[in-house]
């Protein structure tokens, strides 16, 4: 077993390892997270960076002085590590090192959902022992499993796909002050490909397909016990093709043959494997927000491309203003009434701040696919800013005592 702890551990040998693509947006406060007791739980999608992620803050860890011998990795999915407790590979590192009790120590676990009863024995070492431990695991299996043993003692960050900022990082594309065009392109690319970080490097539909797969058969089919994953394939087809509308539920169950009750289930299963998001309706009535129709996201527009094909970009578009505001996390709903809508709408409901997505067309006030914008204006005519995201057009218009600010999407995804 020492050999697999030096395997996983080259720093303790001053040896380098690889830490990817730095991506600050989960890092950049790694200083405060050592400080804080709680327990660190990364989650998120397969194959979305956990991994590259707590390799990253290792390195900052030794960047910041922590010593070397003090940082304990484990791939808690690894044939040989998950045989064994976490307590009992945490025995074994003291004994490596001859350390205290009272030594403080930093414990990563990585997919820790492998390891036998890794709820009781991470709450007890929270409570007992002076390590402060970061975690990462499937999402669905984390949420399913945890059953509330660690509440109050964890601090839950969600790793999405790359946004677009990080997506430019990725492809290392120089871009001079002049040339703004480059990142139209590479939104168009954004677009199709999303975020997936090896897909974004190596694009290919085979990888899209293989890891949606894996998804649907580990951390659904086999975690959900579902008889039937035909269905779930099924499903998820019918929601890419509706992403940015509103989607009933009765008519996703008389398509499918199945329940509503089942099909309520089954969108959130897809939620908690982080392949889609529901967003409700924007109103002052809480029993309008839970009642009225959702709108379904997926949280990476490459699966949308994978099931339904590269049209529909201005959905697309829509879908990534949606993840945008996620990772932001403002919350936001959709405004409508009848057939009139506005895709978003942030801010409370004294001051809001109105969102529409026209990637597709130029700016008409009149054209009726403006409508739900016109509607707005009435209801809220105190209103000071609507946003309105194009796909090159930019500028700012005056209506009444509101300024509309027309903005391509690549640079709201920038700039906002």
């Amino acid at each position: 077993m020492e050999e697999i702890y030096y395997a996983l551990n080259p720093w303790w040998e001053g040896k380098d390892f690889k830490i990817g693509i730095l991506r600050e947006l989960y890092t950049h406060n790694f200083q405060k997270i050592l400080k804080r007791k709680q327990i660190e739980v990364i989650i998120g999608s397969r194959r979305v960076g956990k991994t590259t992620i707590l390799k990253q803050m290792i390195k900052k860890a030794l960047d910041y002085g922590y010593p070397a011998k003090q940082i304990f990795y484990l791939a808690l999915d690894h044939p040989q590590i998950s045989k064994e407790p976490i307590s009992w590979h945490l025995r074994n590192f003291r004994k490596l090192f001859m350390y205290e009790r009272k030594r403080k120590l930093l414990l990563f676990l990585d997919e820790v959902q492998a390891s036998p009863n890794w709820e009781q024995e991470l709450k007890s070492i929270y409570d007992l022992e002076n390590v402060k431990i970061i975690i990462s695991g499937s999402t669905a299996t984390l949420i399913k499993r945890q059953r509330g043993r660690l509440t109050g003692r964890q601090i839950v960050t969600i790793v999405y796909p790359l946004s677009f900022e990080e997506f430019v990082n990725f492809r290392k594309v120089e871009i001079g002050s002049d040339e703004e065009y480059k990142y139209e392109k590479l939104l168009e690319m954004y677009l199709q490909i999303g975020g997936y970080p090896e897909n974004v490097l190596f694009p290919s539909d085979e990888y899209l397909q293989n890891l949606l797969e894996d998804i649907i058969a580990r951390d659904l089919v086999t975690l959900y016990e579902i008889r039937k994953p035909g269905v779930l394939k099924d499903m998820l087809m019918i929601l890419a093709s509706q992403v940015g509308s509103r989607t009933s539920f009765n008519k996703l169950s008389n398509v499918l043959g199945i329940s509503d009750d089942t099909v309520k289930e089954y969108i959130e299963y897809f939620e908690s494997a982080f392949l889609i998001k529901q967003m409700e309706k924007w109103s002052v009535s809480f029993k309008e927000r839970i009642y009225a129709q959702k709108k379904i996201y997926f949280l990476d527009t490459g699966f949308k491309t994978l099931l339904t094909g590269k049209g529909d970009i201005g959905a697309k578009a829509e879908n990534v203003v949606f993840t945008h505001l996620l990772r932001k996390k403002i919350e936001c709903g959709y405004f409508a009434e009848s057939e009139r809508e506005v895709d978003f709408v942030t801010g409370g409901f004294k001051s809001p701040l109105p969102i529409e997505v026209k990637y597709d067309s130029d700016f008409d006030l009149n054209d009726k696919r403006f409508a739900g914008m016109k509607l707005f204006f009435k209801k809220y005519p105190r209103i000071k800013s609507f946003i309105v995201i194009s796909r090159n057009k930019e500028r700012k218009i005056k209506y009444n005592r509101t300024w509309i600010k027309i903005i391509p999407l690549w640079k709201y995804l920038l700039l906002n």
